[in-house]
């Protein structure tokens, strides 16, 4: 999943609406996923959509185009656009640590902007704004890789170990999955994990494996971590049966005894994975399995 850049942008004329639309084609060319903030009238206009985003989001971006000149005290000036300073300070509040501010010279620093230190040269001109934000973004280093919020580690494989849980005991090799909470600023409560879908990319079959209960908690008693900022924990995302390689198990709460394997031919399979924590977006993964039925080839990475 490419990063998610959250674009607040005035767009009350079509100069405005086309820098917005430049710099929505330009992320998307870099291998971003962009989402430019429209104008809401409403608070459920708000919840639902603007708010929604910005929690989804893992970058953001504020371009200040002018408004109205205010006076006061014998002095003007001019200020900016209310709804992208309104989404300012939310991305504010919601902890955004990379978030870009490009500001128009006339326009005065109000608001949670006139905390905020931006080192992005400030425009004249509407054409001058891509230039800048591309600019900005290189220095800022910003990559789709990167996500403020649950993301997965590079796959690894277990040593073979004896494992029981209420189905029964078994040797097997452990297929895990790292999750990472990027947050800076709060925990990550609730992570659960299952399979959802299974392809056999051979027969180009959705295949009915019969279990989407929780998966294993590595090293846990138990089917949910509670993530520390900056920290992983692992999940156990299926497991190589030692005694007959050519079965594949998950390690679930699914109250089933015998075990049924999921995966019981040799092929390459496509496995679809959710990974759920409280008031963080859904995370989804998908990998590949090219399943020998020999345990010391079996090979699966994410795609």
């Amino acid at each position: 999943m490419p990063a998610r850049v959250f674009i607040s942008c005035g767009q009350a004329n079509d100069e405005e609406r086309g820098v917005a639309a430049d710099l929505e084609k330009w992320f998307r060319s870099e291998g971003f996923d962009p989402y430019v903030a429209v104008q809401v009238q409403t608070i459920g206009d708000l919840n639902a959509g603007i708010i929604g985003a910005l929690k989804a989001s893992d970058y953001y971006l504020f371009v200040n185009f002018p408004r109205e000149t205010v006076v006061a005290q014998d002095k003007g000036w001019r200020r900016g656009s209310l709804y992208s300073h309104q989404e300012l300070a939310i991305a504010y509040a919601l902890g955004f640590e990379h978030f870009l501010v490009v500001n128009h010279k006339h326009v005065k620093h109000e608001g949670v902007q006139e905390f905020i230190v931006s080192n992005v040269p400030e425009f004249e001109r509407a054409g001058d704004v891509l230039p800048l934000v591309a600019e900005a973004v290189g220095t800022a280093r910003w990559t789709p890789l990167y996500s403020r919020h649950l993301s997965l580690d590079p796959l690894r494989w277990a040593d073979p170990v004896t494992y029981g849980d209420h189905a029964g005991r078994r040797r097997q090799k452990t297929l895990h999955g790292d999750v990472r909470n990027n947050r800076s600023d709060r925990a990550a409560y609730h992570v659960v994990a299952h399979l959802n879908e299974v392809i056999d990319l051979n027969a180009n079959q959705h295949l009915d494996h019969g279990d989407r209960m929780l998966l294993k908690a590595s090293g846990f008693l138990g089917y949910e971590h509670t993530i520390w900022p900056t920290s992983s924990c692992p999940f156990d995302l299926l497991a190589v049966s030692v005694d007959n390689p050519t079965l594949i198990f998950l390690n679930s709460s699914l109250d089933l005894i015998p075990r049924t394997p999921i995966i019981q031919v040799p092929g390459v399979y496509e496995l679809g994975y959710r990974f759920i924590a409280e008031e963080y977006p859904l995370l989804e993964r998908r990998v590949r399995l090219d399943h020998t039925g020999d345990i010391a080839t079996i090979n699966a990475h994410f795609i």
